[in-house]
């Protein structure tokens, strides 16, 4: 039997799944079609599928494009890797059709709470799991009120969008940063909150912020492969400066793992972690999605991609996947560097 998965568009990370998968079915002699989609004309990440397609422009055009490339195909799995909330308010709708749908979750009420960063550190406390303190800022005003008697008082504070991916709109405050340190250092995300609040006083319209202690570190980031809740596999990665350290144990890796438990996550996931002043690793967020890096952990000898595909298609069973990722797991430092794809002009794998 030819089994095949859909990698519908996805964020930052659609190429290295598409590879991770391919690479683990050519290593265990799979039989395994990858066919993948984006909106745009991404023919850096299409190429290396087996079949690629492009998707409609519209939301309200999606299932009869999926319904008919499902028919088409016999597509047996879907990935969504982005829109996930319109996924799962046509899920049923979507697996009527006879393909089975992975999100990140089991509900739209789960990746509404783990877009809303205060919701999410609310429910954390709830299960007893350490999460960084948020504050729901919902005026300038209330953020004056907060930064002249901040809340946390061992720690400098930072602001972020309420709801919001790839930390667009994080900053941290300053008393002491200069005008021109915004300008000539925009990568430090640091500003002084007095400019910060000049800024924010002229925006045509307030949208809501968390208010959270900046923690010292180090930050984890955790990929999750997950099934209704249950961790079936994960690696973790210690950022410190340019280099990331995989991990598979720990007290940040744990905390992780069970964070995706307690929000039912479903299919690969990532858990971030940073440590406080005590050494002690507190919740930052979940994102019910592979993350940008998710491509490193390869390095670790653990392909989730691979193994996500492999039990979505029923390829491999809950033990075999757990017994694999224990066993095939090596520690290693790895580094990020920039690189230049080469950009095919046409697809010559395209279907549509």
């Amino acid at each position: 039997m030819n089994n095949k998965i859909w990698l519908m568009e996805g964020l930052s990370s659609q190429k290295d799944l598409i590879q991770g998968i391919k690479s683990f079915a050519d290593t265990h002699h799979l039989s395994l079609t990858v066919y993948a989609s984006h909106r745009h004309e991404r023919n850096e990440i299409l190429s290396v599928a087996d079949y690629a397609l492009l998707e409609p422009q519209e939301a309200d055009e999606r299932l009869q494009f999926i319904t008919d490339i499902v028919a088409t195909h016999g597509i047996h799995h879907i990935h969504a890797g982005r829109n996930t909330l319109w996924f799962e308010e046509n899920r049923a709708a979507i697996e009527a059709t006879g393909v089975s749908l992975t999100t990140g979750a089991t509900s739209a009420n789960w990746l509404s709470l783990a877009e809303d960063k205060v919701a999410f550190a609310g429910l954390m406390q709830q299960h007893a799991l350490p999460v960084v303190p948020s504050w729901r800022v919902n005026s300038v005003s209330e953020l004056q009120s907060y930064l002249a008697s901040p809340p946390f008082s061992d720690s400098p504070v930072c602001v972020k969008p309420v709801t919001g991916i790839y930390g667009m709109g994080f900053w941290r405050f300053d008393d002491t940063a200069s005008a021109m340190d915004l300008f000539n250092h925009p990568e430090n995300r640091l500003v002084n909150p007095q400019q910060y609040l000049a800024a924010l006083a002229t925006a045509e319209s307030f949208k809501p912020l968390v208010l959270m202690p900046y923690l010292p570190g180090p930050e984890y980031s955790v990929d999750i492969l997950a099934d209704n809740g249950e961790v079936l596999a994960a690696v973790g990665r210690r950022k410190e400066g340019a280099i990331q350290y995989l991990v598979n144990e720990g007290a940040a890796f744990e905390l992780a793992c069970n964070c995706a438990r307690a929000m039912n996550a479903d299919g690969l996931v990532n858990v971030q972690t940073r440590n406080n002043h005590q050494g002690t690793p507190l919740l930052l967020e979940i994102n019910m999605r592979p993350s940008g890096g998710i491509g490193y952990t390869q390095h670790s000898g653990v392909n989730l991609p691979g193994l996500f595909a492999a039990y979505k298609l029923g390829l491999l069973t809950k033990d075999e996947i757990t017994t694999r990722a224990a066993s095939s797991f090596a520690a290693v430092a790895v580094r990020a560097v920039t690189d230049v794809l080469l950009y095919p002009q046409t697809l010559s794998n395209r279907l549509n």
